[in-house]
């Protein structure tokens, strides 16, 4: 009777081992269960990609697809850096794509990013209009020595220049500066209402014949004048001269040399 019990025992022992070992054996290792996370957007970035703006976001260089219409738009106004200069070209990477998706809390483990590594990056240009520029800066010349301006010549045409773009315009910085003969005026270049390029423009009277009216040695007659009353004396010129130039002039009765602007052909005058 005792054998039959220890029998049973042993038997019923036995089942539970080879029941547990079974259990074991169906397991499923925890680190093979993964959640699924879906994408919820699509970026799509080329090679390469044009930019018209000082600044650029990712809608300008991406193609983007999201279920969200306002995760779209927020993808789209990410701002991602400063454009090159006009007609230059710069890199962006995919490492700073990322960096600036976090930036602005972007969950990246359901993004879906399909870029190379680096992508280049190219302002658009456009070169000025030298022509154009001139002709703007004649018209304001012209405001102010009236016709002649269109035989003025300009001293220092300018170079042709890189800008970004756009409808270009031009402004003019104050006045025409005149004087002796020339006349200076400082111009500045607007692409769509923003200042790209700035010019100091000279240009140059014609020149004009000189009328010798005073030779030196020859006696003139000097008008020396003073609150409205008119002197008038005799002189002997020390130089030769042409109608507005100004020469010494010595008086005998004073025996004094003073400086008389000619007026005409054996005349000059002196303002007190």
């Amino acid at each position: 009777m005792i054998a039959v019990l220890m029998l049973g025992l042993l038997w019923t022992a036995s089942a539970r081992l080879t029941e547990e070992q079974s259990l074991r054996g169906t397991e499923v290792p925890v680190r093979a269960v993964c959640l699924d996370r879906t994408v919820q957007a699509t970026i799509r970035i080329p090679v390469e990609a044009n930019l018209n703006a000082p600044r650029f976001r990712l809608g300008d260089i991406a193609t983007i697809e999201a279920q969200d219409p306002a995760l779209q738009a927020q993808l789209s106004q990410i701002e991602l850096g400063a454009s090159p200069l006009a007609g230059q070209t710069r890199v962006f990477t995919k490492q700073q794509l990322l960096t600036r998706l976090r930036q602005h809390k972007i969950d990246i483990s359901v993004v879906k990013i399909e870029m190379p590594d680096a992508v280049r990056l190219t302002r658009a240009a456009q070169t000025l209009d030298a022509t154009q520029l001139e002709q703007f800066a004649r018209e304001q010349l012209k405001a102010v020595v009236g016709e002649s301006a269109s035989a003025w010549t300009l001293d220092n045409p300018p170079a042709p220049a890189s800008i970004p773009s756009g409808a270009v315009e031009f402004r003019l910085e104050g006045a025409p500066r005149v004087a002796h003969g020339s006349a200076t005026m400082e111009i500045t270049a607007l692409v769509e209402g923003q200042p790209r390029a700035k010019y100091l423009l000279r240009f140059k009277a014609p020149q004009k014949t000189r009328q010798i009216a005073v030779r030196s040695g020859e006696s003139v007659q000097v008008r020396v004048v003073s609150g409205g009353v008119v002197l008038e004396v005799r002189g002997v010129a020390r130089a030769t001269g042409a109608p507005d130039e100004v020469i010494p002039v010595y008086i005998p009765d004073t025996q004094k040399t003073i400086r008389a602007q000619i007026v005409e052909s054996g005349v000059v005058e002196v303002r007190l």
